[in-house]
């Protein structure tokens, strides 16, 4: 194992692209190979993945079968959520249990508004109110924390049978809101879209530039669909980044990545395939072994991308007639050619691959001095990480006065599939802070001797502040009220300058109203208690040094009783209760 003390420092490049300098700083981070040992999970961490919906035990095992780690599913709003404040979460609550068991991870997309909150149409309308659609996601993901790695933010939202609203509305009130929503209920989840329909059609190429350019920092993934047309998986991988000389003008999904600023950065295909049916078992078969073989192959053609979700795991049951499946119909499931070429694909290809189990650092230093930023992460490909064949992690900042510090890789460490090993990443702050704080988002992957990046991203968000950030010295208590009732919230903070305060809801901002007072004060007023007032409460606040989150006081909803004197339930508050009246 290689010793970081002894590793010699060397240069921080900035680097330039025609003359100008960009905004990041590249370097390798020292890994302390202190690994431990883990055993993975036969598949449950590979790259290979397949659209399954709502799949019951049957289906579920075939996926496992194959050696399939990853599983698409639909996570319906309107399922779960079918009268307002009428949660059903039992369909949920028995898949997840299905894919756990079986080692299977889910990427979960979000999507399909009930009839109660639009004006549209029930599915694909936009919702009257973001709130009621970011508290969804954040009950989601506050119920399924740890258990669904991976959110998506709406399927196919270029197409209106799936989205009813423009690009404008999706931004606003549904990705916007929604990777608000899951970095408050499980900060450890992906937030991957916009999942669009490569169709020219429905403009991909301008729904893609403008998402990622508004909404790229709050993405972790960027997710999206091609089909092939008649030229089958080469189709495929013109369409994403081998533009054919005869069609000059064609833009392909690389040239946006590049464009915007995303290449390098993590890129799933979350849907592609052929139909049986159409283009026949041995094509459809032969579709899959291409696929993997251009991906992760001797001599792979894209290397920058990350995940591959097939459409689909087995065909819909008549009268819908599509070949999709790479299993037949409900009930039988008979195995297609593809299914044994899948399966065959996921045992005998070699991978790399890697997970964040955590990050930690401070989320705030002074001016020149150096925030050392710890990540963990594990081996789940099947090849080693070694030394001497030039893995790293790569870290880059958004702000080129914000240096990454770093030394060279001790060229004899090795850490090999389903250990972990930690990261060391030492970013010095700028010296001159001229406006009184300065903040810098640094983001990380892995890398590979042959320059892939690959495996989870690594984000770290750093204020460089000359002033001490507020410290919340009490926080919101939980507790069960009678409906009906009202309850008090408070925070106290020790601060060197002025605060401000934002209540949230479920990580929806509060503002006062009939029931809510002093949303923007240390002290939160709820009166006539009833189920669309109960949730978590956090409270944001804020000094001249930038944000910090209180804790969560969660407000449960009890029996209604006679109203009594404040006097009789105050006590309540002592026992970690919210104050009632």
């Amino acid at each position: 194992m290689g010793n970081i003390a002894a590793a010699k420092a060397y240069e921080v490049f900035v680097t330039t692209h025609h003359g100008q300098a960009l905004s990041r700083t590249l370097a390798p981070a020292a890994l302390l190979m202190a690994a431990v040992g883990l055993l993975a999970v036969p598949g449950a961490a590979s790259p290979f993945g397949v659209n399954a919906h709502i799949p019951p035990q049957l289906v579920v095992d075939e996926v496992a079968a194959a050696g399939i780690g990853w599983v698409r599913i639909d996570f319906m709003w309107s399922l779960v959520e079918p009268e307002r404040d009428v949660y059903r979460w039992e369909v949920y609550d028995a898949l997840l249990d299905r894919l756990e068991a079986s080692g299977l991870r889910p990427y979960a997309m979000l999507q399909a508004t009930p009839a109660w909150a639009t004006a549209g149409p029930e599915f694909s309308g936009v919702p009257r109110d973001p709130g009621d659609w970011q508290e969804f996601v954040y009950l989601a993901a506050v119920r399924y924390r740890g258990r669904i790695p991976a959110w998506g933010l709406w399927n196919e939202p270029n197409l209106p049978r799936f989205w009813a609203g423009t690009r404008r509305q999706y931004i606003d009130t549904i990705l916007l809101p929604g990777a608000r929503a899951v970095r408050a209920a499980d900060p450890g989840a992906l937030v991957c879209g916009p999942d669009l329909a490569h169709l020219s059609s429905a403009e991909w190429a301008r729904w893609l530039r403008q998402v990622i350019t508004e909404a790229g920092p709050v993405l972790d993934v960027v997710t999206h669909h091609v089909y092939p047309g008649s030229g089958g998986a080469s189709n495929v991988f013109e369409e994403l980044h081998d533009r054919p000389s005869w069609q000059p003008y064609r833009t392909t999904v690389r040239e946006v990545l590049q464009s915007t600023g995303w290449w390098g950065r993590p890129f799933w295909l979350t849907e592609t395939g052929v139909e049986s049916g159409r283009a026949g078992s041995t094509a459809q078969a032969e579709f899959y072994e291409q696929i993997v073989r251009d991906w992760f192959g001797p001599s792979p053609r894209a290397h920058w991308m990350d995940r591959v979700f097939f459409y689909q795991i087995h065909d819909p049951p008549p009268p819908d007639t599509s070949t999709f499946g790479i299993l037949g119909s409900w009930p039988d499931l008979q195995r297609k050619n593809a299914y044994f070429a899948y399966a065959n694909a996921t045992s005998a290809t070699a991978f790399v691959d890697g997970e964040v189990l955590a990050v930690d650092g401070p989320r705030f230093v002074a001016p020149g001095t150096i925030a050392e930023v710890i990540v963990t992460v594990r081996n789940t490909g099947t090849e080693s990480w070694r030394g001497d064949a030039g893995y790293r992690l790569e870290v880059g900042t958004d702000l080129a006065a914000w240096q990454v510090l770093s030394y060279l890789l001790p060229t004899d460490f090795e850490v090999p599939p389903g250990a972990t090993a930690q990261a060391v990443i030492p970013i010095r702050a700028p010296w001159v802070v001229t406006s009184g704080t300065a903040t810098v988002t640094a983001r990380g992957r892995m890398a590979a001797g042959d320059g892939r990046r690959f495996g989870d991203p690594i984000t770290a968000v750093i204020t460089a502040t000359l002033h001490q950030p507020p410290r919340v010295l009490r926080q919101p208590r939980s507790g069960t009220v009678p409906e009906g009732r009202s309850a008090v919230l408070t925070v106290e903070v020790a601060s060197d300058s002025p605060a401000g305060y934002q209540w949230r809801r479920n990580s929806v901002e509060l503002a006062d109203g009939d029931r809510v007072r002093g949303s923007r004060s240390p002290r939160l007023e709820l009166e006539d208690l009833d189920p669309s007032l109960a949730g978590d409460f956090d409270c944001v606040v804020s000094n001249a040094a930038g944000p910090v989150l209180s804790g969560v006081g969660t407000i449960t909803i009890g029996t209604p009783a006679p109203r009594r004197p404040a006097a009789a339930i105050a006590p309540a508050a002592t026992r970690g209760a919210p104050a009632a009246r």
